[in-house]
């Protein structure tokens, strides 16, 4: 018995038909038992694993207050029109264009 290749997908396409309206006619139940249980054994989000809504996140006071104890990174470098730069970060055009026989070790602070 061989069955081509549109008869098998024909049947894929019927069975996963089937089994979707077999889930959707079984999720009520389901979330029925789930409920009873959990208020049987009066189980929390955190005993089944989830994360609380306040659990993760930080508070925006948190936020600020560890944004404030960053500190300032003193500046290592004082290019030729005064413009400092700390060495972190993306390098400032002057950097670029230092002039002929200069190096960026001649502008450290």
């Amino acid at each position: 018995m061989i069955t081509s290749y549109r008869d098998l997908k024909a049947q894929i396409e019927e069975l996963t038909a089937k089994a979707e309206a077999a889930r959707i006619s079984e999720v009520a139940s389901v979330v029925a038992d789930i409920k009873e249980k959990i208020e049987e054994y009066g189980l929390t989000a955190s005993d089944l694993g989830f994360k609380s809504a306040t659990q993760g996140r930080k508070s925006i006071a948190h936020s600020i207050a560890e944004a404030s104890d960053k500190k300032t990174v003193e500046p290592k470098y004082k290019g030729p029109n005064g413009d400092i730069w700390s060495g972190r970060g993306r390098a400032p055009t002057w950097t670029k264009e230092l002039p002929a026989g200069k190096t960026l070790d001649d502008y450290k602070i």
